[in-house]
Protein backbone atom coordinates (compact mmCIF):
# COMPACT_ATOMS: atom_id res chain seq x y z
CA UNK A 1 0.00 0.00 0.00
CA UNK A 2 0.95 3.87 -0.62
CA UNK A 3 0.23 6.72 1.41
CA UNK A 4 -2.59 7.60 -0.24
CA UNK A 5 -4.11 4.44 0.12
CA UNK A 6 -3.47 4.10 3.64
CA UNK A 7 -5.01 7.58 4.66
CA UNK A 8 -7.58 6.58 3.07
CA UNK A 9 -8.13 2.83 4.66
CA UNK A 10 -7.65 5.28 8.08
CA UNK A 11 -9.43 7.72 7.48
CA UNK A 12 -6.22 10.35 7.55
CA UNK A 13 -4.85 13.57 5.82
CA UNK A 14 -1.11 11.89 3.93
CA UNK A 15 0.55 14.86 6.31
CA UNK A 16 -0.92 12.24 9.59
CA UNK A 17 0.24 8.80 8.03
CA UNK A 18 3.66 10.47 7.45
CA UNK A 19 3.65 11.84 10.82
CA UNK A 20 2.66 8.42 12.37
CA UNK A 21 5.11 7.46 10.47
CA UNK A 22 7.85 9.55 11.72
CA UNK A 23 6.98 8.50 15.22
CA UNK A 24 6.89 4.99 14.89
CA UNK A 25 3.06 4.22 15.15
CA UNK A 26 2.71 3.17 11.43
CA UNK A 27 5.58 0.43 10.31
CA UNK A 28 6.46 1.91 6.98
CA UNK A 29 9.40 0.44 4.23
CA UNK A 30 11.36 2.65 2.22
CA UNK A 31 11.41 1.96 -1.52
CA UNK A 32 14.57 3.94 -3.27
CA UNK A 33 15.11 6.03 -0.05
CA UNK A 34 11.76 8.34 -0.77
CA UNK A 35 8.77 5.93 -1.42
CA UNK A 36 7.30 5.37 1.51
CA UNK A 37 5.18 1.59 1.23
CA UNK A 38 2.60 -0.47 4.02
CA UNK A 39 2.03 -4.07 4.53
CA UNK A 40 -1.90 -4.45 4.14
CA UNK A 41 -1.11 -7.06 7.35
CA UNK A 42 -0.21 -4.06 9.18
CA UNK A 43 -2.45 -1.43 8.23
CA UNK A 44 -5.04 -3.66 9.15
CA UNK A 45 -3.89 -4.64 12.89
CA UNK A 46 -3.92 -1.03 13.23
CA UNK A 47 -7.58 -0.18 11.85
CA UNK A 48 -8.73 -2.95 13.75
CA UNK A 49 -7.09 -1.32 17.03
CA UNK A 50 -8.18 1.89 17.20
CA UNK A 51 -11.58 0.73 16.18
CA UNK A 52 -11.91 -1.09 19.13
CA UNK A 53 -10.39 1.59 21.17
CA UNK A 54 -13.14 4.06 19.32
CA UNK A 55 -15.65 1.73 20.14
CA UNK A 56 -15.14 1.53 24.02
CA UNK A 57 -16.83 4.05 25.99
CA UNK A 58 -15.26 4.04 29.24
CA UNK A 59 -11.45 4.87 27.84
CA UNK A 60 -12.50 6.96 25.39
CA UNK A 61 -11.11 10.83 27.14
CA UNK A 62 -13.97 13.30 27.29
CA UNK A 63 -13.97 16.04 24.44
CA UNK A 64 -12.38 19.16 25.31
CA UNK A 65 -14.52 22.22 23.82
CA UNK A 66 -13.54 25.67 22.50
CA UNK A 67 -14.62 29.12 23.39
CA UNK A 68 -17.35 27.80 20.90
CA UNK A 69 -18.20 24.95 21.97
CA UNK A 70 -16.32 23.08 19.27
CA UNK A 71 -14.81 19.93 19.98
CA UNK A 72 -10.82 19.95 20.24
CA UNK A 73 -8.90 17.33 20.33
CA UNK A 74 -5.00 18.16 20.27
CA UNK A 75 -2.37 15.05 18.91
CA UNK A 76 -0.65 14.71 22.17
CA UNK A 77 -3.46 13.67 24.10
CA UNK A 78 -3.96 11.29 21.32
CA UNK A 79 -0.84 9.64 21.04
CA UNK A 80 -0.69 9.41 25.12
CA UNK A 81 -4.03 7.34 25.26
CA UNK A 82 -2.42 5.11 22.62
CA UNK A 83 0.23 4.96 23.77
CA UNK A 84 -0.99 3.94 27.64
CA UNK A 85 -3.06 1.41 25.75
CA UNK A 86 -0.06 -0.07 23.91
CA UNK A 87 1.48 -3.44 24.72
CA UNK A 88 4.90 -3.23 26.70
CA UNK A 89 6.53 -5.27 23.22
CA UNK A 90 5.91 -4.07 20.11
CA UNK A 91 4.04 -6.43 18.29
CA UNK A 92 6.40 -5.60 15.02
CA UNK A 93 9.67 -7.30 16.15
CA UNK A 94 10.66 -9.26 12.91
CA UNK A 95 12.48 -12.58 13.06
CA UNK A 96 15.22 -12.97 10.22
CA UNK A 97 13.29 -14.43 8.22
CA UNK A 98 10.26 -12.75 7.91
CA UNK A 99 13.06 -9.95 6.92
CA UNK A 100 14.60 -12.04 4.24
CA UNK A 101 10.39 -12.55 2.88
CA UNK A 102 10.36 -8.70 3.06
CA UNK A 103 13.20 -8.06 1.37
CA UNK A 104 12.23 -10.03 -1.27
CA UNK A 105 8.36 -8.65 -1.39
CA UNK A 106 9.63 -5.00 -1.75
CA UNK A 107 12.56 -5.60 -3.72
CA UNK A 108 12.49 -8.49 -5.76
CA UNK A 109 13.05 -6.51 -8.91
CA UNK A 110 17.00 -5.53 -7.96
CA UNK A 111 17.31 -8.87 -6.30
CA UNK A 112 16.77 -10.28 -10.16
CA UNK A 113 18.05 -7.65 -11.90
CA UNK A 114 21.19 -8.31 -10.06
CA UNK A 115 21.20 -12.15 -11.24
CA UNK A 116 20.24 -11.61 -14.56
CA UNK A 117 23.58 -9.32 -14.68
CA UNK A 118 25.70 -11.58 -13.24
CA UNK A 119 24.65 -14.30 -15.56
CA UNK A 120 25.02 -12.13 -18.84
CA UNK A 121 28.71 -11.15 -17.03
CA UNK A 122 29.33 -14.76 -16.58
CA UNK A 123 28.88 -15.64 -20.16
CA UNK A 124 30.46 -12.39 -21.79
CA UNK A 125 33.92 -13.52 -19.44
CA UNK A 126 33.14 -17.71 -20.23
Amino acid sequence: MNIQEVARYLGLPEEEVKRLVDIGEIPAYKIGGTFLRFRVEQIQAIKEEVDSLESSAESRPKPVLDNKGHEVHTYAELEREIKRHEPVVRQYDYTFLERLRDLWYFKDFYVLSALVIALIIYIIVK
